[in-house]
């Protein structure tokens, strides 16, 4: 994996404006998906289906909290090194890491996610999110 200056470097993460538009609208997007989704029953059948779109409630939330840092960000893999390198958010980059890859083979691959695994990254997901919103975007809650 690349460093953030080496992102930053081949374009994959540019600095921008601040515009806490888009921010509001992310974190709207992040909220309808889970509202959506938590509404499904959870089952081996749909498992893949519901934790992909749970990562991307918190790629939305992290590409919130990148804009709020005056980046824009291109690359999954550069939205993880936010959360390690720019916030030191250690915990949450590992679990994002993994996640990432999860949702690469479904998306990717066509892997699916045993059920069990689903269930706990989907809460892993969840508490993510509050942890992030809480920390870094309250004044948009």
């Amino acid at each position: 994996m690349l460093s953030w200056n080496e992102y930053i470097r081949q374009g994959y993460i540019r600095k921008i404006s601040k515009n806490k538009g888009v921010i509001k609208s992310l974190m709207q997007i992040s909220d309808n998906r889970i509202k959506i989704f938590s509404e499904m029953t959870l089952n081996q059948q749909n498992s893949s289906i519901i934790f992909s779109n749970y990562y991307d409630a918190i790629r939305e939330i992290c590409e919130a909290i990148s804009l709020l840092n005056g980046y824009k960000i291109y690359s999954h893999e550069a939205i993880g090194l936010l959360m390690k390198e720019i916030l030191k958010e250690d915990a949450i980059y590992i679990k994002f890491d993994k996640f990432r890859t999860m949702r690469n083979g479904v998306n990717y691959y066509g892997n699916n996610i045993d059920f069990n695994e689903a269930l706990q990254s989907i809460e892993d997901i969840k508490q993510m999110i509050n942890k992030l919103k809480m920390k870094y975007l309250k004044e948009f809650l």
